[in-house]
C-alpha cells in the first residue's frame, strides 16, 4: 500500500499543473505540462482538447512514477468562460474557444438586446471571451459544427468526461461565468438561452463542485486504478479560494499575477442594472458566492515595460522607491484592453505627462505606480459589504514576492496586506474537492504567511497621483466617473 494522496489537475489557458496532496495537506508531488495556445486569425485564441488531455497524462505519470503513491481521488479545475463542442460521444467537433477569444464581440449585442430584466438577471458585464457569446459565434459562423454538438462544456468538463466517460455535467461556479445563469435564480437562464438564440439542450446539468462524477476509466492512464472517484470540479479562481479559506465577506483577497483578480465572498448576491465587476458561484458546500475585479495588465504590463526599457526586474521594482508620483509621468497599462473596472477591449495604455526631466527611472517608477492604481481603481469598483468596512486583505500570487511592490501596494491602497503563501493553489483547491467525492476528510491547505504590510507615511502622497491616474485611465477608455 502506498502513501494515499489526493489528485488535483489544474487545467489551465497554457499549461496543466498536476499536484499529489497528502491527507494531511502536504503536498508529496508536483508536475507541470505546456500546450500550445493557437491564433487561427488576429483575436483568436484556441487549443485542442486532445493537447489537454496529452499534457495530463504525461504530468499525471510524472506525480506517480515513484510508485509510492496511492491515489484516492481526482478532483478538477479548469481555466474559466472557455468553449467545448463535443458530439454524443464527448469527441471536441473543433477546437475549444479560450476566454482570451474577441471573435464574439458582434454576437455580445444579441444579449445587449435583451430586455433589461432578463440582461440584470446575468449580473455580470458583457464579454465577448465567455462561453454564451463564443456558442453564439460557432452557431451563427460554424452552423456544421453546432448541429453536430450535443453539449457545449466548459474546458475542465470535458476533460472530467474523458476521464471518467460518465454523463455531461457541469459545477456552479463555471456554469454562472458563461453569460446563461441567473444569478437570483441560481440555475440557466433558459429564456436568456433561447432570446439569444441558442438551444438550451446543449447546456450540461449543474452538479454540486464536491460531489463525485464517476470513476476514473483508467484508459490511457499509468499509475493508478480504474473506479478512483472524480470529484465534478469548479473553475480555477474558485478552487484557489478553497486552498486559500477565503470565506468571510469581510476579508478580501488580492492576486497579482500576469493579470490581478480582487476578490470577496458574498453570501447574499446583489443584482446591479450595469455591473463593472463580476459576480461568480464559489465551489463551497454552502453556496457561497463571490464578486471579483479582474485586472488584465498586471505582470503582463509590467513586464513589457521592463523589456522596453531594458530593465531588470530588480531595477524595475527599484525605481519605484522615488518619490511618489514619478515626477508627474503616468502609466496607464492597457496594453490589452482592460475589464474591471473600465470594460473595453479596445482600451490602450499609455505615458503621459512626459517632459524634458523625464528619464528612463521615472518611466519604469510610473509603470509599477501605474499597475499599482489599476488595482486600486479596480477594487473602487467592487461591491462593499454591509457592516464589513475593509480594513486588510490578503495578498496572494507570484507577483507580489518583491517586498518593495508590497509596500508600494499597502501605501497605494492605504490598507493593510496580509502575503499568503499557497503553492499551485487551484490544483490544491481541486486535490481538495476530490476529498469531498472520496467521502474523506477535507485535508487543510499548505498555507504559509509572511509579516503584514502596513501603509507607511507616503500613503497620503500617493493619492493625487492616484487621483491623476483615473482621470487618465478613464478618458483613454471612453468612460466618465460619475
Amino acid at each position: 500500500m502506498g502513501v494515499p494522496v489526493l489528485v488535483g489537475v489544474d487545467l489551465g489557458t497554457s499549461g496543466v499543473k498536476v499536484v499529489a496532496l497528502g491527507l494531511d495537506g502536504v503536498v508529496h508531488a508536483e508536475a507541470a505540462r505546456e500546450y500550445p495556445v493557437r491564433s487561427p486569425a488576429p483575436g483568436q485564441a484556441e487549443t485542442r482538447p486532445e493537447d489537454w488531455w496529452d499534457a495530463v497524462v504525461a504530468a499525471l505519470g510524472e506525480v506517480l512514477s515513484s510508485g509510492a503513491l496511492e491515489v484516492a481521488g481526482v478532483g478538477l479545475d479548469g481555466q474559466m468562460h472557455g468553449l467545448v463542442l463535443a458530439d454524443e460521444d464527448g469527441s471536441p467537433v473543433r477546437p475549444a474557444l479560450l476566454w482570451a477569444d474577441s471573435r464574439a464581440t458582434s454576437e455580445v449585442s444579441a444579449w445587449e438586446q435583451l430586455p433589461d430584466p432578463l440582461r440584470h438577471r446575468l449580473a455580470n458585464p458583457l464579454s465577448p471571451g465567455m462561453a454564451g457569446p463564443l456558442l453564439l459565434w460557432v452557431r451563427r459562423n460554424e452552423p456544421a459544427a453546432y448541429e453536430r454538438a450535443r453539449a457545449a462544456l466548459l474546458p475542465k468538463d470535458w476533460l472530467r468526461h474523458r476521464l471518467t466517460g460518465g454523463a455531461f455535467a457541469t459545477d456552479p461556479s463555471d456554469a454562472s461565468a458563461t453569460l446563461l445563469w441567473d444569478v437570483p435564480g441560481d440555475g440557466w437562464a433558459e429564456d436568456v438561452v433561447t432570446g439569444v438564440g441558442l438551444d438550451a439542450a446543449l447546456l450540461p446539468p449543474v452538479r454540486p463542485s464536491g460531489e463525485r462524477a464517476g470513476g476514473l476509466s483508467g484508459g490511457g492512464l499509468s499509475g493508478v486504478d480504474a473506479g478512483v472517484p472524480v470529484a465534478v470540479g469548479a473553475a480555477d479562481t474558485a478552487a484557489a479560494l478553497l486552498a486559500t479559506g477565503l470565506t468571510d465577506p469581510g476579508d478580501l483577497q488580492i492576486s497579482v499575477g500576469t493579470g490581478a483578480q480582487i476578490v470577496r465572498p458574498v453570501h447574499d448576491p446583489v443584482v446591479t442594472p450595469h455591473p463593472r465587476t463580476h459576480l461568480y458561484r464559489s465551489a463551497a458546500e454552502d453556496s457561497r458566492w463571490y464578486a471579483m475585479a479582474a485586472v488584465q495588465n498586471a505582470g503582463l504590463a509590467l513586464g513589457w515595460a521592463r523589456r522596453v526599457l531594458g530593465l531588470s526586474w530588480e531595477e524595475l521594482y527599484a525605481a519605484a522607491d522615488g518619490p511618489p508620483g514619478a515626477g508627474g509621468v503616468t502609466f496607464v497599462p492597457y496594453l490589452t484592453g482592460e475589464r474591471s473596472p473600465v470594460l473595453n477591449a479596445q482600451a490602450r495604455g499609455a505615458w503621459l505627462g512626459l517632459d524634458l526631466a523625464s528619464d528612463r527611472a521615472s518611466l519604469a517608477q510610473a509603470a509599477v505606480e501605474g499597475v499599482a492604481f489599476a488595482i486600486r481603481h479596480a477594487l473602487e469598483e467592487l461591491p462593499s459589504v454591509p457592516g464589513a468596512p475593509l480594513e486588510h486583505a490578503r495578498l496572494v500570487g507570484g507577483g507580489i514576492a518583491t517586498p518593495g511592490f508590497r509596500a508600494l501596494l499597502a501605501d497605494v491602497l492605504g490598507i493593510p496586506l496580509r502575503p499568503v503563501g499557497v503553492r499551485s493553489a487551484s490544483a490544491v483547491g481541486a486535490a481538495m474537492l476530490a476529498a469531498s467525492a472520496a467521502g474523506l476528510p477535507m485535508p487543510p491547505p499548505p498555507v504559509t504567511t509572511d509579516p503584514v504590510v502596513v501603509p507607511t507615511g507616503r500613503a497620503e502622497q500617493y493619492q493625487g497621483p492616484y487621483r491623476r491616474y483615473r482621470d487618465h485611465a478613464e478618458s483613454l477608455a471612453g468612460i466618465r466617473s460619475p
